[in-house]
């Protein structure tokens, strides 16, 4: 997992050795963030296999496999959902003045209940 809280740690990330496609989505993120001055409140995090439910909610701060809203498990509760070649990007807006965006890796070995998450929102 890449847990990219800040535009000095997005910036970085950039520099190690990623998925093409991840790095180009990535890079495509960042600037959008900074050209909008919403890079200090904008929170990147990347999801590949081997990641768990743990590991999301220590990053987030809630879990992407429980609604926000109400508690109800597997219930999908982003604000967006964009399904890209390989990978599906997630934003989770918090309020008005924040932003997680969440980039899940559309592979074997990824939390397999996000994934059918993923896959179901991204026709919608």
């Amino acid at each position: 997992m890449y847990d990219l809280p800040d535009l000095d740690t997005q910036c970085a990330a950039l520099l190690q050795p990623l998925d093409p496609l991840l790095r180009d989505l990535l890079a495509g993120r960042i600037n959008d963030v900074v050209s909008l001055d919403l890079a200090d409140c904008t929170h990147f995090v990347v999801v590949q296999a081997g990641d768990t439910e743990a590991d999301l909610i220590e990053a987030l701060g809630f879990s992407p496999l429980v609604s926000r809203i109400d508690g109800i498990p597997l219930q999908p509760d982003w604000d967006w959902i964009e399904h890209h070649e390989g990978w599906v990007e997630l934003v989770y807006t918090m309020g008005t003045d924040f932003a997680y965006i969440v980039f899940v890796e559309d592979a074997e070995g990824v939390l397999p209940e996000l994934l059918a998450l993923c896959r179901g929102g991204a026709d919608l």
